[in-house]
């Protein structure tokens, strides 16, 4: 295979994104191939992988086990983006809404991250930004949708699983199941009253867990699905 027959390949993956057939329907909504297509990001990988890795690109496009792999991924990915989609139905059911404080710290916090992989200051962001013919804020306002979702998922998990409680005896035994876990510096064990909220929030926390994975199990079992993929 040559370069410009995986020219024409990843062209064709990016032109199926076109077609008005979704991927999948979740209680009616659907999910388009663009944004199965953008969260794979497929097209960019097979790309990568030609020109740096040709020998082992030609195996997945090729042969059909390479060919069965590409679909196993995509339906993997496919899967998480019907549970996110479920999950934001559950949100607007429940008529939450993303705690704009939040919402903010998310997109901080992106801009850190975009400033750290590429090495950037403030005043370097702004100048690339600049280079794209946008301002830091106006590229803000695009990051600031993909954080209220995020920040409307943390809402929903937070209130299907506010109803976590730990009790003393659960404390108090694992404590005893774990002394090892709370030894101080000579090696002692440290009394109960002084690892007590430690204890108390791994507890919750892993409870929280439980919760959430329980009811998202349910949600999917629940959901009507229709995958096209």
């Amino acid at each position: 295979m040559n370069r410009l027959s995986v020219m024409f390949i990843v062209v064709g993956l990016a032109l199926g994104g076109l077609a008005q057939v979704p991927v999948a329907v979740v209680n009616g909504e659907p999910i388009a191939r663009e944004e199965l297509d953008s969260a794979t990001r497929l097209n960019q990988i097979l790309f990568n992988l030609y020109f740096q890795y040709p020998r082992f690109a030609q195996s997945l496009l090729n042969t059909p086990e390479g060919k069965a792999f590409l679909i196993r991924y995509q339906r993997d990915v496919l899967e998480d983006l019907i549970l996110r989609k479920i999950q934001l139905q559950e949100a607007r059911a429940r008529r939450l809404s993303a705690d704009p404080v939040r919402v903010e710290e998310l997109v901080n916090q992106t801009l850190e991250y975009i400033k750290s992989y590429y090495n950037l200051t403030d005043e370097g962001l702004v100048a690339e930004l600049a280079n794209e013919g946008l301002t830091l804020e106006e590229f803000k306002a695009q990051l600031r949708p993909q954080a209220e979702e995020q920040a409307l998922l943390e809402a929903l998990k937070e209130a299907i699983t506010a109803e976590a409680t730990v009790s003393e005896e659960e404390i108090s035994a694992y404590y005893q199941a774990y002394p090892s876990q709370f030894l101080d510096a000579q090696g002692q064990i440290l009394p109960l009253s002084e690892v007590r909220l430690k204890i108390a929030s791994l507890l919750i926390s892993q409870k929280r867990d439980s919760l959430w994975q329980e009811w998202l199990k349910k949600a999917r079992e629940a959901a009507n699905v229709q995958i096209n993929l």
